[in-house]
């Protein structure tokens, strides 16, 4: 199914970001003041100060690629840009003064799916639920849904970008996933669109892994989010066959941490989503494995990338589940159930294991 006429787009795609990514590192000393993400705080694995406007490159990357881009593809390619732009926007800003309340945050991202419902036309109609699928039946259901569904993921990316190429690289291989449930049903669109949205990680993911040389940052984070968001309401819509559990699913490792820190900050006196924690799933595989796997003789900066390595089988391991069910609600639906169960029994173990979680944790799941 690859074409001849989109390799060289998804080529410059890497190509526009990696170069972006790396003209921002190498003029950090003139916007570092504003672009560097500090090395302090409850979620700062990091050593030193960090330019975290990953964002920026992979947005300007992304209208660098439109004009190369087959006429057929190009019209979507703008709607799906433009529609992300105030979730991006509202990342960057964040990125640069962190002065953003999450609420707002929220609402941007949300405001950029139901963008993407009127621009594209493709919102989620089915869900395969009963009497949620009469509700997505009526049009303002189905808008209100899917964008609360896309801001749900892309702010599901951001929660789990705490390591070098942890959130990047979970995207690369969450994007081949749908690669793969495009060709399997016969959609180039999606499959193509998969391919250049991962050429844009790639030239970042270079750069962020395995030396953390730059950040995706909240804009990163949320743009890479909103782009994976669409492919799931794409191939769910134009391919009937395609359930929506098989994109929950291929989505699963972000959108069950998500619901997991949800519920655990809910039942934590003092806890709201918006007060960060030092118990999501990555930090404590951090402190359970990325020790372990870096001896003391070699520098500790190197527990960071450890940490991503080990952390990836989880979306490696929902990937993989969405390649047996994907033209199956029910084989889908029970994969994501599997899915939060490991989820939830690794975690468990990871919590036993640290005398600083708070008693009782490791039964929240």
């Amino acid at each position: 199914m690859v074409e001849a006429g989109i390799a060289g787009p998804v080529l410059a795609a890497f190509v526009f970001s990696l170069a972006l990514c790396m003209a921002i590192v190498a003029t950090q000393r003139w916007h570092g003041r504003f672009s560097h993400d500090c090395a302090f705080g409850v979620q700062k694995f990091h050593i030193d100060p960090t330019p975290r406007i990953g964002g920026a490159a992979l947005g300007l990357a992304y209208w660098l690629v439109w004009p190369l881009l087959p006429p057929d593809l190009a019209t979507l390619w703008a709607q799906i840009g433009l529609a992300a732009t105030p979730a991006l926007l509202a990342g960057l800003v964040e990125d640069i003064t962190k002065r953003v309340p999450t609420r707002i945050r929220l609402f941007a991202t949300m405001g950029a799916g139901a963008l993407f419902v009127v621009t594209t036309g493709y919102a989620m109609a089915e869900v395969d639920v009963p009497g949620v699928d009469w509700l997505l039946s009526f049009s303002i259901g189905a808008l209100l849904f899917t964008a609360f569904a896309m801001g749900g993921v892309a702010n599901a990316v951001n929660i789990i970008d705490g390591f070098n190429g942890l959130a990047s690289g979970s995207c690369l291989i969450m994007l081949a996933a749908f690669a793969f449930i495009a060709e399997r049903a016969g959609d180039p669109v999606v499959f193509q669109l998969a391919l250049l949205y991962a050429g844009l990680i790639a030239g970042f993911f270079v750069v962020n892994f395995p030396f953390g040389k730059l950040f995706l940052g909240d804009g990163g984070a949320y743009l890479s989010g909103f782009l994976l968001a669409s492919l799931g309401v794409l191939i769910v819509m134009r391919n009937p066959e395609v359930s929506a559990w098989a994109a929950m699913l291929v989505c699963g490792y972000p959108v069950i941490e998500t619901l997991a820190s949800m519920r655990r900050k809910s039942r934590r006196d003092g806890y709201s989503m918006s007060v960060p924690d030092r118990v999501h799933f990555h930090m404590l595989a951090y402190r359970r494995y990325g020790r372990r796997l870096v001896p003391r003789h070699l520098p500790r900066r190197l527990r960071n990338p450890a940490t991503s390595v080990v952390t990836w089988a989880f979306p490696l391991t929902t990937s993989a589940f969405v390649m047996l069910s994907w033209n199956s609600a029910v084989l889908s639906a029970a994969f994501f159930v599997l899915a939060a169960y490991l989820y939830g029994a690794i975690y468990g173990v990871m919590s036993l294991n640290r005398t600083r979680v708070p008693r009782g944790l490791s039964r929240l799941f």
